[in-house]
C-alpha cells in the first residue's frame, strides 16, 4: 500500500509538473539557440542545446527529434543518432522518409542499423495504435467540407462556403474543447508518414478572418503554443490571417513574381522583383516587435530572417519557416510598386 501510494503521489506530481510548464519560456529559447547554431555549423553546441530543451519537457516536436539526430550523425554519433529517430518513430514518421534523407545515408551501413529498423518500426506501430483516428477523421472530414465547393466555383457558392465556414469553426472549436488541441502527438505529423508542419485543418482557422468571423481562434492558439501542442511561429502566422493585424511580423519575407518584365522595366524596385524581401522598419519598432517575440517562444526578426534563408536553401534538416513566406504574382507596376516600397532584398 504504501508503495501505490508513493507512485501516486509521483505520478501527481510529473502531472502537475507536465501542466505547469509553459513551453514558450522553457523549450523554444532553446530549440531557436540550437537552430541558430545549425546555420552557423557548430553541431556539437546545437546537439547540446537541443538535449537540454528536451530534458525541459515531457515530450519535444518531432522536428526537433529529427534534427537533433541530424547534427548526431553529422558528429559521427551513431547512438544519439539512433535514439532520437526513434523519438521520431514515435511520432508517427515512417522510416522510409528516414531513409531516403541525405543525411542518413551514411549511417545505414552501421552494423547496428538493422536492429535499428526493427526498433524504428515497432516504435512507429505503437504510436499508429494509439493515435486518436477519432478526432484525425473529424478534422479530414471538416477539412474535405472546406474544400469541396471551393475547388468547384467559389462565386457560384460564395453563400455556401459562408455557412461551411460557420459550421466548420463551430465543430472545430467543439473538437477542442473535446479532445484538447489536436498536437502531433494525438493525431501524428502527416499523411503517409510524411512529415507536415502545416496541417490541412489550419485552413479552418484561417477562414476565420475578421470579415466573416464565428469564432476568433486566438486564445486556443496560444493556449496551445504555451502547452507545447503547436509551434509559437505556426500559431503567431495563423493569427495574422485571423486578427487582420501581423503583431509578431510572422509572414515578415514574402516574394514579388511577375509575367509583366517590359512594364516593371525601369522602375525603381526592378531589383526586387522575383527575389526574398523583407519590410525595412524603424529601429524602435523593431525592438517592440522583438521583444514581443521573445515573450511568446520566438526569436528577433534578424534571426528569423537567417532561419528563413537557410530554409529556403537548405533541405538537411526540418527547419518550418519556409512554409511561413508569401509569394504573390503582381503584373501591376503600381500594385509591384506599393508592395516593394521600403523593402530589402534577403541575402
Amino acid at each position: 500500500m504504501k508503495i501505490f501510494t508513493v507512485l501516486l503521489l509521483s505520478f501527481i506530481a510529473q502531472m502537475t509538473f507536465a501542466q505547469e510548464i509553459n513551453y514558450l519560456k522553457t523549450y523554444h529559447p532553446k530549440i531557436n539557440a540550437a537552430e541558430l547554431l545549425v546555420i552557423n555549423g557548430k553541431y556539437t553546441e546545437a546537439l547540446d542545446q537541443y538535449q537540454k530543451a528536451f530534458a525541459s519537457v515531457p515530450r519535444g516536436f518531432m522536428k526537433d527529434y529529427f534534427n537533433a539526430a541530424v547534427c548526431a550523425t553529422y558528429l559521427g554519433d551513431a547512438t544519439n543518432t539512433y535514439q532520437y529517430l526513434l523519438e521520431v518513430a514515435g511520432k508517427g514518421i515512417s522510416l522510409d522518409f528516414i531513409k531516403d534523407e541525405t543525411a542518413f545515408i551514411g549511417i545505414q551501413q552501421d552494423p547496428n542499423w538493422r536492429n535499428f529498423e526493427k526498433e524504428y518500426l515497432a516504435k512507429k506501430r505503437e504510436f499508429d495504435l494509439k493515435i486518436n483516428k477519432s478526432l484525425k477523421d473529424k478534422l479530414a472530414k471538416i477539412t474535405e467540407r472546406d474544400q469541396f465547393f471551393r475547388v468547384r466555383d467559389t462565386q457560384a457558392y460564395a453563400d455556401t462556403i459562408i455557412k461551411i465556414d460557420r459550421q466548420n469553426a463551430t465543430e472545430l472549436d467543439y473538437l477542442i474543447a473535446r479532445y484538447g488541441f489536436p498536437s502531433e502527438d494525438v493525431i501524428g505529423c502527416g499523411e503517409g508518414g510524411m512529415p507536415v508542419i502545416q496541417y490541412p485543418f489550419y485552413a479552418i482557422f484561417r477562414r476565420q478572418t475578421p470579415d466573416n468571423q464565428t469564432i476568433n481562434f486566438s486564445n486556443p492558439l496560444m493556449d496551445a503554443a504555451r502547452n507545447g501542442k503547436i509551434l509559437p511561429h505556426t500559431a503567431a502566422h495563423i493569427m495574422a490571417t485571423i486578427n487582420g493585424n501581423d503583431v509578431f511580423f510572422a509572414r515578415h519575407v514574402f516574394k514579388i513574381l511577375t509575367e509583366e518584365s517590359l512594364a516593371m522595366e525601369g522602375k525603381p524596385f526592378v531589383s526586387k522583383l522575383n527575389k526574398w524581401v523583407f519590410r525595412q522598419i524603424e529601429q524602435v519598432d523593431e525592438q517592440r516587435i522583438n521583444e514581443l517575440r521573445l515573450q511568446n517562444g520566438m526569436e528577433t526578426l534578424s534571426d528569423y530572417r537567417k532561419k528563413i534563408l537557410f530554409a529556403l536553401n537548405d533541405n538537411r534538416f526540418l527547419f518550418p519557416y519556409r512554409s511561413y513566406v508569401g509569394m504573390w504574382s503582381v503584373n501591376d507596376p503600381n500594385i509591384a510598386s506599393d508592395y516593394l516600397s521600403g523593402t530589402v532584398v534577403l541575402e
